[in-house]
């Protein structure tokens, strides 16, 4: 393998040392997080507060609070704390008691942020269980929702770049059959695979085995079932005959 090829320049130390630089761990997180035996039920009820005073000149976790007040202002205070402790427990060096309270969070209160969080959040959730959870279980079904996700994101975002809306049928080309794919793969057939119903079947099966990241996995899933702006609507509708062959 010819290294001077990769497609990301420095390969998997460059990607990696990326990674790194964003993992540097913030100056007191605590100051902004709740005790672990908080009242759940309290602070569901209490409001978020828009960001006081000049902003300009924050930086750090500082900077992270102005963001997420304005992002929640006026809504439930879960979902600053829900946003405060993925933001710490995406660095290095996270206190247990972070963990701690974010596991507590969705155990207790974890039908309302699956319900009411936009999918940005669900997404970063399922991430933060990939890196934190507390069984084998729930890392791979974080895991499994955040790649699928991630994906799901990084097509759609290569469609709308280049004008495609992502409800727009797919268009069978003529000599399409003789494009080879990447790995010189076996292409997915539209008219008969079912990879797509495999992934999603894996994922349901941890889904329903996973009591505390249920209501995520469900939300996340049935919404994916509902947007007809995927690739798995595409392929469903490419299948029940109202794609252009």
């Amino acid at each position: 393998m010819d290294l001077s090829e990769q497609i990301y320049r420095g390969g998997f130390h460059s990607v990696m040392k990326h990674r790194d630089n964003k993992r540097i761990p913030y100056t007191d997180p605590q100051a902004y997080l709740p005790a672990v035996d908080c009242d759940f039920d309290a602070l569901e009820v209490a409001v978020v507060t828009a960001p006081q005073g000049d902003t300009s000149e924050l930086n750090d976790l500082a900077l992270r609070d102005v963001e997420y007040r304005a992002e929640f202002q006026g809504q439930s205070q879960l979902f600053y704390i829900h946003a405060m402790l993925i933001a710490n427990l995406r660095r290095d060096n996270a206190a247990p008691e972070t963990a701690a309270l974010f596991h507590r969070l969705w155990a207790e209160k974890g039908r309302l942020l699956a319900e009411a969080l936009p999918m940005r959040w669900r997404i970063s959730a399922a991430t933060t269980f990939a890196d934190w959870g507390v069984t084998m279980e729930q890392r791979s079904l974080g895991m499994g929702l955040s790649v699928l996700f991630d994906m799901i994101k990084f097509v759609e975002s290569e469609r709308r770049f280049v004008g495609q809306a992502g409800d727009t049928p797919l268009v069978r080309s003529d000599g399409a059959d003789q494009i080879s794919i990447a790995f010189d793969m076996q292409p997915y057939s539209f008219h008969r695979g079912d990879l797509d119903r495999n992934m999603l079947a894996r994922l349901w099966d941890l889904a329903e085995g996973e009591r505390v990241m249920f209501p995520l996995a469900k939300a996340m899933l049935f919404a994916l079932m509902m947007d007809k702006r995927t690739i798995f609507a595409r392929a469903q509708a490419f299948k029940d005959g109202q794609g252009r062959r």
